[in-house]
């Protein structure tokens, strides 16, 4: 039965509220990074007198220019540089770890399988202002402080609890029977696990190294705690350093803001069939 007019109209109508309430902020800020900075205190949307000036500053290597922010913008591309190390890394770590731990608690029968599934999911729930303080006491007397790999390990621990839960979700929509025919054929566990699940269960995968990826892209506080020069700062951690200037450069900040999170939205824009398959599969499981 489909719903009345007046019920359709009302619920066009949210999803248009819904999406303006997402979609404003980002258009004001990519609005904001084409306005000199002269005109970012003045109440208009539309830049007067349009410039891409703030985005080369980012690129400006050789003019050395003297503009508020400009010394910081010119290391972004380092900053850019290790958000990409650090996030491809921990997607790595995801899909190996992942992928062992979902298919032992998908098809090994063990005792104590739910109360570990239950501490995994229990774990994601945990702030990670309550273990920030342990964390870096840990990290600190390994001597790995200031980093990549301190922030690789510190994004793991929150992403792998949801990779877990996602691929064992799916893992379980395989049949079985693909996996006793393997076993006949000779294959292990482990060879049952790279030969058949990992084949079948792509968009699983996509989903959970996607998600890994752009949940350690944009994560600020582990990053800012465990870095601390442009060895490995990250690309959100360097954006907080323009507050210190004695102007805040609020266009040249904005224009940064587009260049960080145009990886993510064109990542979710090109895989977004795998992700919803995946995750949807996941939760059928």
């Amino acid at each position: 039965m489909k719903p009345s007019l007046s019920k359709r109209i009302i619920l066009y109508g949210l999803a248009l509220l819904a999406a303006l309430y997402l979609v404003v902020p980002f258009l004001w800020v990519a609005l904001t990074s084409f306005k000199p900075e002269r005109e970012v205190s003045q109440l208009h949307w539309i830049p007067q007198e349009p410039t891409l000036e703030n985005y080369a500053l980012y690129f400006d290597t050789d003019n050395r220019s003297a503009a508020v922010g400009a010394a910081i913008a010119r290391q972004f591309p380092r900053a850019i540089a290790n958000s990409l190390i650090i996030g491809l890394a921990v997607a790595l770590i995801n899909l190996f770890f992942g992928s062992l731990a979902a298919y032992a608690l998908a098809r090994v029968d063990f005792k104590g399988s739910l109360l570990l599934m239950l501490f995994y999911l229990g774990s994601r729930s945990v702030p990670g202002v309550a273990i920030m303080i342990p964390m870096y006491l840990v990290i600190r007397s390994y001597g790995l402080l200031d980093t990549h790999l301190a922030v690789i390990l510190a994004h793991s621990t929150f992403t792998l609890p949801f990779s877990v839960w996602i691929l064992k979700g799916y893992f379980q929509t395989v049949p079985l029977e693909l996996e006793l025919a393997a076993r006949v054929d000779g294959c292990s566990r482990l060879g049952a696990l790279f030969r058949i699940f990992l084949p079948v269960t792509t968009p699983a995968l996509a989903a959970v190294g996607i998600f890994a990826f752009i949940a350690s892209w944009g994560e600020f506080l582990f990053a800012l705690l465990f870095t601390s020069t442009l060895h490995a700062k990250t690309a959100t951690v360097l954006a907080s350093d323009f507050a210190q200037e004695t102007q805040v450069p609020f266009s040249l900040i904005a224009a940064g803001g587009v260049l960080v999170i145009l990886l993510p939205i064109a990542l979710a824009f090109l895989f977004q069939r795998f992700i919803i398959h995946g995750i949807s599969g996941s939760v059928k499981g």
